[in-house]
């Protein structure tokens, strides 16, 4: 086992993001809007309208986010 796995497991290395679906373009992938107002591709299955965490690093969608405002900002 190498450096790099072992730090890993220690430390979830997981970007989450927010966005709202938009649309559905079939085969797991659906269009989505960040907060920022830009549209990306997310892979996974959910209804048009809704709010979803997704990982920024692979782009799936990880779950259901709940319906209130959300700001970013940056760190």
């Amino acid at each position: 086992m190498n450096l790099l796995s072992q730090f890993d497991q220690l430390f979830d290395r997981t970007e989450q993001a927010f966005a709202t679906v938009t649309g559905q373009r079939g085969g797991g992938i659906v269009v989505a809007q960040t907060t920022g107002g830009a549209s990306i591709l997310l892979k996974g299955e959910m209804e048009t309208g809704k709010n979803v965490f997704y990982n920024r690093r692979d782009s799936t969608i990880i779950s259901e986010a709940p319906d209130v405002t959300f700001s970013e900002y940056p760190v």
